[in-house]
């Protein structure tokens, strides 16, 4: 949504061994994404974030719709379903979760220290406590669970490359979003041969760059 509203920001990668001393948000919010004003104040979670800039900085533009209805099973679509799926393909097997453990630990900016202890220490807790139990309540291998919900959310599309038509709206940018929090993982490989969901997520990018 920043890329495609061209609004200037900064990033600041938050290390999760350190979140509460990090993080500029009310004491019980401990996650990330979260959103500060150049003011102060202080959004958090995915989707509210996105409402609030798309109102503040795009008078709603991505939000509005005729069909209300269907913006709002689609939302609660994809952050009751799309957003749980993330979990299971990166963390679904013990080698899974070391392979991401260990690709966050080289990713972000965190001290030599504190990568050795999240890429080790943190695979055994995202795997046996998360997203092993996630994967057998499903009963899907993640790769399958994954297709699955592409052909579901492309399925939705009625005229145009995006659920918004001829040009993405806010709920191509929230599906967006959490189809891209797994691209820097090796296990992106299994949602690539997704024909439909690649075609659309290439679409996406590009609208990114524009």
């Amino acid at each position: 949504m920043l890329d495609i509203l061209n609004i200037e920001h900064k990033k600041i990668p938050v290390n999760p061994m350190k979140a509460k001393k990090t993080l500029p948000s009310a004491p019980e919010w401990t996650k990330s994404p979260v959103w500060r004003e150049t003011d102060g104040e202080i959004i958090v979670d995915s989707t509210p974030i996105m409402q609030f800039i798309d109102q503040k900085y795009n008078d709603g533009a991505l939000w509005n719709t005729t069909d209300e209805a269907r913006r709002d099973h689609w939302l609660e679509w994809l952050d009751s379903k799309m957003s749980k799926a993330t979990i299971p393909i990166l963390y679904g097997s013990l080698f899974s979760a070391l392979r991401t453990t260990r690709r966050v630990a080289k990713m972000e900016k965190f001290g030599f220290f504190s990568r050795q202890i999240y890429a080790w220490a943190g695979f055994p807790i995202m795997w046996g406590f998360i997203a092993r139990k996630r994967v057998k309540k499903d009963g899907r291998k993640p790769k399958q669970l994954w297709h699955d919900l592409l052909d579901e959310f492309i399925g939705a599309f009625n005229d145009g490359q995006f659920f918004g038509g001829e040009s993405p709206d806010m709920i191509d940018l929230v599906a967006f979003g959490y189809v891209s929090s797994i691209e820097p993982y090796p296990q992106f490989s299994q949602v690539t041969d997704h024909k439909a969901g690649m075609t659309w997520f290439k679409a996406m990018k590009e609208a990114s760059k524009a």
